[in-house]
């Protein structure tokens, strides 16, 4: 799944529901890797467009479906083997664990969007999945965050149920650890309350039921 030159690897993949909509995985990405993105946001990361993803700065990189594209430089031709290999990766555990998901199968991804939420930055209560005319296209049926970094305070996610009732999934801020979960479901990032939290997200795009 990684390149050659990395040593990490995804470890204790970890399916939370008996027919899963959410999965955690420990170790998804290389420290290396994780430096080199919040470099990439450092420098680059543009201020979100989401009304609802204020104090945001987000960088996206190989994204076939953005209307603006930047040149890969030494930088991110130095991850993309890695960042290719997490992303075909996911799409495998999604397919076969995603038991009673909204979606058939997932069939590819958005490239990878790399954020920077500062101090009292925060993602209101949403769902991936949007087919009205602000929405991502194509529509999101799985989205993957991989935490890259450790030092700060609030910023957990939050997943809702079908009811509406909450559960803090990412309360030990475990740097480099992922979660998965079904681009229907309600999800939010709590306000940081201090530092800056950095992340990498994979939206996945497929065939709805």
């Amino acid at each position: 799944m990684m390149s050659p030159s990395r040593s990490s690897s995804m470890e204790s993949v970890k399916t939370l529901n008996p027919l899963p909509t959410l999965i955690k995985a420990k170790k998804a990405i290389s420290p290396e890797s994780a430096k080199i993105l919040m470099d990439l946001v450092d420098e680059r990361g543009k201020v979100s467009e989401w009304y609802s993803n204020p104090k945001c700065l987000e960088y996206q990189i190989a994204n076939p479906f953005a209307s603006i594209r930047g040149d890969n430089d030494h930088k991110i031709i130095s991850i993309l083997p890695e960042l290719f290999g997490l992303g075909e990766s996911v799409m495998r555990h999604l397919n076969w664990g995603f038991k009673n998901s909204a979606f058939e199968y997932a069939t590819g991804y958005h490239g990878f969007w790399v954020l920077k939420y500062l101090e009292g930055g925060e993602f209101e209560p949403h769902c991936d999945w949007d087919s009205g005319p602000n929405g991502i296209r194509p529509p999101v049926v799985a989205t993957a965050a991989i935490l890259l970094n450790n030092e700060y305070e609030g910023g957990g996610i939050i997943i809702y149920d079908c009811e509406g009732n909450p559960s803090i999934v990412e309360d030990k801020k475990e740097q480099y650890s992922m979660t998965i979960w079904d681009g229907y479901t309600q999800h939010c990032v709590k306000p940081v309350t201090k530092g800056i939290r950095y992340a990498l997200v994979i939206h996945y795009t497929g065939i709805s039921k």
